[in-house]
């Protein structure tokens, strides 16, 4: 009997041993979770990025963190989604053929398009003098305000403006 009780021991796994996955057809198993802000206004609210199949589809209060989350309505938040997936949103940049209001464009490398402008800001410096460029940053959000003062820095302009003028 002793013998037997053993036997059956080793067939079935004790349930602390393993975690049985069943499928069940359930979207959530295939959502991911991410931490991050709502960078719609400067409240900067903690948020829940939920991503499907490398895609966001919903943005939700994260009202774990601690981190401020109930300055502004949570439908601001929730267009984040269709903003980041509107078919009209740009993707590559372009270049415009023809003249102004035309409508007509072509798509051209990350490259090309950072050559011609490298190329206009050139030319603009050499014309008009490092002056000639006002940059206008608008609202930081982190670090992207430390590299639009650096490059305004580098080019020699002292025309930035920001809504707090920091």
């Amino acid at each position: 009997m002793e013998k037997g009780k053993k036997e059956e021991e080793m067939k079935e796994p004790k349930k602390e041993e393993y975690i049985e996955m069943k499928p069940t057809g359930r979207q959530e198993f295939l959502t991911q979770e991410f931490l991050t802000f709502c960078h719609l206004c400067p409240g900067r609210c903690a948020r829940k990025a939920l991503v499907r199949d490398g895609k966001l589809v919903a943005m939700e209060q994260d009202w774990e963190s601690g981190l401020p989350t109930e300055f502004c309505p949570m439908t601001k938040g929730a267009a984040i989604p269709e903003i980041c997936d509107h078919p009209a949103r740009l993707k590559h940049p372009q270049k415009r053929l023809g003249a102004r209001g035309e409508g007509k464009w072509q798509r051209i490398t990350w490259d090309e398009a950072l050559d011609a402008i490298a190329e206009k800001l050139k030319t603009l410096k050499e014309k008009n003098g490092p002056q000639s460029l006002a940059m206008l940053l608008g609202e930081p959000k982190g670090i992207e305000y430390a590299y639009g003062q650096r490059f305004a820095t580098a080019f020699g302009t002292p025309n930035v403006v920001t809504p707090g003028h920091y």
